[in-house]
């Protein structure tokens, strides 16, 4: 077993920069921005976001389309009447 006085064993390291200390004039998002995890997570957020777009716009252009087709049909069936 080590001993408290011995620096590093059991305890962490006093002068180990760590990522999310603050460092004198940088802040709390340009720390975050110096972590890797950080930009992972928006590239996903971003990828995931770009495709929801994507597929409300196909399902818009998707119903318009059967709008479309279903007033063509009404005016089809209207137009031509039986006397």
């Amino acid at each position: 077993m080590s001993s408290p006085e011995e620096p590093g064993v059991g305890r962490p390291e006093q002068d180990a920069p760590r990522w999310n200390e603050p460092r004198p004039g940088r802040s709390r998002r340009d720390r975050l921005e110096d972590n890797p995890l950080v930009g992972w997570a928006k590239a996903i957020a971003g990828g995931i976001a770009d495709t929801a777009k994507d597929m409300l716009e196909a399902g818009r252009e998707g119903a318009r389309e059967a709008m479309d087709e279903g007033w063509e049909r009404f005016d089809r069936k209207t137009k031509q009447r039986r006397d």
